[in-house]
């Protein structure tokens, strides 16, 4: 494949990209000044390249700033805090897919994607050593250092032993987890695939994180439609033990993982969480009321944010309600993308399962949390659609 490039060599530019998405995907959300410096360095080098950059590409980053601009104009003056939101839009909606597009662009075009995606193996790995990391910490009082990489840090353990402690990585791992589940064909040593997939999933239960939760589901279902049937059984029965080992595990450290899918079960099917429910009913009407779009910066009437009280967890609709269901398309073009060429391919590999599925579950996510407007985890709905323009070059 032409995105099959050269293999990385450790410059100083490589040794940049590799610290900065450590920092990236293991602590979201946090060290942002340090990120933006070292991403806004990535990205100058990044347009070296930008020739390179695809049509289908630009056609969607270009439509989507029209949109953006419209509804922008359309809503500013009705906002509460227009000031902040004019900022927060121009850099979510603006800013960010330009520079992911830049800089994801050019990552495809120096490295393999074998490469690439080892390495984000390896970062999901330390993301999950983190989970263990932060909790080991937090009981152990050293709260201070945990306050370097997260605001105001909790931790509650029930006597139901269920955890659950706050932390953004859980935004990396809802896409790392189902992803990296496609990947067996790729390793040669089968037990470390395991290893590796029964140390995410214990990441995933220990969080408490219902989303999370789901995307591993998210990943098995996808990986059953995926592949045959008899090798279905064979994995059900590994499946089985490192469940055995997995449950053992962590009754041992007082987590009982029963007492956790239950509450997963709650929270997903029974509509466990009542605010998240008020505010899609709320955005529900909203989009009855303006078929055309409210605007950027426009709130209904159930305020979820006090400093943006234009946002809500529920970003599919919440988008809907802002920019009307053709903004919505529009905005929607990379994924849309991304589906027809996954179709379209007849002999698909390990990587085009990878991002699909991560992608799939990302966006999945964004009906209880808004990911997708944060600058970093943005990078997760940019990158599936790099992948299959440049994937596309050998299916014509």
């Amino acid at each position: 494949m032409q995105i099959y490039k050269k293999q990385i060599h450790f410059n100083a530019l490589s040794v940049l990209m590799v610290v900065t998405a450590f920092l990236l995907f293991v602590f979201p959300n946090s060290f942002r000044p340090v990120k933006l410096v070292l991403l806004l360095l990535i990205f100058l080098v990044g347009l070296t390249k930008a020739q390179t950059i695809e049509r289908a590409v630009i056609f969607s980053v270009v439509l989507s700033i029209i949109v953006t601009i419209i509804y922008l104009m359309v809503g500013i003056h009705q906002s509460l805090n227009p000031s902040e939101a004019l900022s927060q839009v121009l850099i979510v909606y603006i800013f960010t897919p330009i520079l992911w597009v830049v800089i994801l662009n050019y990552c495809f075009e120096k490295f393999k994607v074998e490469t690439i995606v080892k390495y984000l193996n390896i970062y999901m790995v330390l993301g999950a050593v983190s989970v263990f990391l932060a909790i080991w910490l937090f009981m152990n009082g050293k709260r201070k250092i945990l306050e370097l990489i997260i605001e105001d840090p909790n931790m509650t353990f029930t006597k139901k032993g269920i955890v659950e402690m706050k932390l953004f990585v859980y935004g990396s791992l809802i896409f790392f987890i189902p992803a990296f589940l496609q990947l067996e064909k790729v390793f040669k040593k089968k037990s470390i695939y395991f290893v590796i997939i029964l140390t995410v999933v214990i990441a995933a239960i220990v969080s408490g994180r219902s989303a999370l939760l789901l995307s591993v589901f998210v990943g098995l279902f996808f990986y059953v439609i995926t592949n045959s049937s008899v090798k279905l059984v064979k994995y059900f029965i590994i499946g089985l033990l490192l469940t055995v080992v997995l449950i053992f595990i962590l009754n041992n450290y007082g987590v009982n993982v029963f007492n956790v899918l239950e509450g997963f079960y709650v929270k997903i099917f029974e509509g466990g969480d009542k605010a998240r429910s008020e505010q899609t009913i709320a955005l529900i009407k909203g989009v009855n009321n303006n078929i055309f779009g409210a605007g950027h910066g426009v709130g209904v009437d159930y305020i979820r944010s006090k400093k943006f009280p234009w946002r809500y967890e529920n970003v599919p609709v919440a988008i809907i309600y802002r920019v009307s269901i053709f903004g919505f398309l529009i905005y929607s073009i990379p994924f849309l993308y991304s589906v027809y060429k996954y179709v379209s391919i007849k002999i698909r590999n390990p990587y085009d399962h990878y991002m699909l599925a991560g992608i799939v579950s990302m966006l999945i996510a964004t009906f209880t949390n808004p990911y997708l407007e944060s600058f970093e985890f943005n990078i997760f709905y940019v990158l599936p659609f790099i992948y299959f323009v440049k994937r596309d070059k050998d299916f014509q």
